[in-house]
């Protein structure tokens, strides 16, 4: 069997030009390279230099000896680069449970750059309001609204506060006037949630929750709300980010009022063990503390498109 070690010894000594180079350049004792370079004569019954002019000289053998050497080095090279590649890519799918607020249009801009690093990761991103069962294998990682849940075995991290205000379109509050009070809007027409009733309405002096009392439309995603409210049904309840994604549509009724809301990043404990769960999950968080005030005061995204 070629031991790779007394290979080494002949490619060093070549490249060196003598033994004691060798040896320093591999690191052991003078005498370990002449013990090398003699077991490897020995089992191909030829010499692999000779001294000449005070050099050691590549014998025929020698040359095509470190012919096969340069390329087992070469070989070992690229092997060892290919385990680093495999060490670093990122491959398989992740599913992500959202609302489509979040979900329909700010996660995908949030994703790409990380998608565009690691060609190998894929990303589901399943929309709707009902909690993923993550223990079932419903998701992988969620983003929910108020409260983490209460499942066993669960990594949270606080997502994002998320600053809500009331709004109306412009043409609305022309034909049937602006609340300049909490109790005007008791006689207003109401764009609803068909699955939350969203925290923070404004009370009046009494301490009564105060809405308008005619709901006009109950839309049950926040594509369809912000919508609604865009065309005209009446006051709704809705994120100040959706809100200055309408591009002036919208316009801020009592102004003085607002509500907030928590949104918490979720994963099943057992992500740990996967190392694209954990980066999908290190990159959403950090992906939200950087837009901090996109959530909680509709600023502008950092990221492009939102």
């Amino acid at each position: 069997m070629n031991n790779w070690a007394e290979y080494q010894i002949a490619l060093a000594i070549h490249e060196s030009g003598s033994h004691a180079a060798a040896a320093k350049h591999l690191d052991v004792s003078q005498p370990t390279i002449s013990r090398g370079l003699r077991a490897l004569e020995s089992r191909l019954g030829e010499p692999l230099f000779e001294r000449r002019d005070g050099e050691n000289r590549p014998t025929e053998t020698g040359k095509a000896v470190i012919r096969h050497a340069l390329r087992m080095r070469d070989d070992a090279a690229a092997i060892e680069r290919a385990i680093a590649r495999s060490e670093d890519e990122i491959t398989g799918e992740v599913v992500i449970s959202a609302s489509d607020g979040v979900g329909g249009d700010w996660l995908p801009h949030v994703l790409a750059p990380l998608r565009d690093r690691h060609p190998g990761l894929i990303l589901r991103i399943d929309l709707g309001m009902q909690k993923a069962n993550l223990a079932a294998g419903e998701a992988d990682i969620a983003l929910r609204w108020r409260s983490p849940g209460e499942q066993q075995s669960l990594i949270v991290r606080k997502a994002a506060t998320v600053g809500w205000g009331l709004y109306a379109s412009p043409a609305y509050l022309d034909s049937f006037g602006r609340p300049w009070c909490v109790d005007h809007l008791k006689p207003h027409r109401l764009v609803d949630w068909g699955y939350i009733e969203p925290d923070g309405w404004p009370e009046n002096e009494d301490g009564e929750v105060i809405r308008p009392a005619q709901a006009a439309v109950i839309a049950n995603s926040a594509t369809s709300h912000l919508q609604a409210m865009k065309s005209g049904f009446g006051i709704g309840m809705t994120s100040h980010r959706l809100a200055r994604q309408s591009g002036g549509a919208l316009e801020r009724v009592l102004p003085q009022h607002e509500s907030v809301q928590e949104l918490f990043l979720v994963a099943h404990d057992g992500v740990k063990r996967s190392r694209r769960h954990r980066l999908v999950v290190d990159h959403l968080a950090e992906s939200f503390k950087r837009d901090a005030a996109h959530f909680r005061k509709g600023d502008f995204s950092v990221f492009a498109g939102t």
